[in-house]
């Protein structure tokens, strides 16, 4: 069956859901100037595609304390997304190795690495190895482990021994959310497993992370802000409590919001 594509509009929604929360059909229809019948369809296709969860008068993220397909997350702040990525391939260098981790942000790393030289890719990221695949200047190693549909990424143990054979240059990871407290936060055990194997096993380790995250609520514990070498976002919110705990951290923050495409 062929792979049901989402309109622009349809794209704004998720992105508004994932920034800002729950949307009102009737406050959707006034920003798009159009019925709340329209915007209902839009809505329904989006829930049919397991992208995000109806309720009485509005929509929401699909389920508290789970994530959405990679695929709706890959469509989620785009632009800003693709500032990161270049901003972060600018800073490694040829001849490195380089751990890549799960998630949309870092498949966009993966594209801005693609003309890159001498790279050895680490990876257990499925979107990761097709994209760089077709680039002869980099070596690119897939784990074996777990094949998650949705995420079409690999989990589970075998994934952390292969990362353990290996020490990185750079590990280049993402995260579900970040709370000012307790740092990065995931959705699932398996993944948090993960990124702590990369980060424990590389020498500068690089969190690629819109401002979206902020507003995100996942129940898993990944790493204190102090375990990042150097984040990279394209901006940061306005609470000033997530500015003080940032400048508290070892970590260097480079926001990229500003930068063409």
């Amino acid at each position: 069956m062929a792979q049901r594509v989402i309109s622009s509009r349809q794209r704004e929604i998720l992105a508004l859901i994932e920034s800002e929360g729950v949307q009102y059909i009737d406050e959707l229809a006034r920003r798009y100037d159009l019925t709340t019948q329209t915007i209902r369809r839009d809505i329904n296709a989006l829930c049919d595609l397991g992208h995000a969860r109806r309720f009485h008068g509005g929509v929401d993220v699909p389920i508290e304390g789970s994530n959405i397909s990679l695929n709706a997350r890959a469509q989620l702040n785009r632009r800003a997304k693709r500032q990161i990525a270049r901003r972060v391939a600018a800073d490694i260098g040829p001849d490195a190795t380089v751990f890549l981790g799960i998630g949309s942000t870092v498949q966009f790393v993966a594209e801005a690495l693609r003309d890159h030289q001498g790279l050895r890719v680490i990876t257990n990221n499925m979107h990761v190895a097709l994209t760089l695949c077709e680039s002869p200047s980099v070596e690119v190693h897939l784990t074996g482990g777990l094949l998650r549909h949705d995420d079409r990424d690999v989990v589970g143990t075998d994934v952390i021994k292969f990362v353990e054979k290996f020490y990185a240059t750079f590990a280049v990871v993402g995260a579900g959310a970040l709370n000012p407290l307790t740092g990065l936060m995931d959705f699932s055990y398996a993944e948090a497993q993960i990124t702590n194997a990369l980060l424990e096993n590389a020498q500068t380790r690089l969190l690629a992370a819109d401002v979206s995250k902020w507003t995100r609520h996942a129940s898993v514990r990944v790493a204190p802000f102090n375990k990042i070498t150097r984040f990279y976002t394209d901006r940061l919110p306005a609470d000033a409590s997530v500015a003080g705990v940032l400048a508290e951290s070892s970590m260097e923050v480079v926001t990229c919001g500003e930068e063409a495409i």
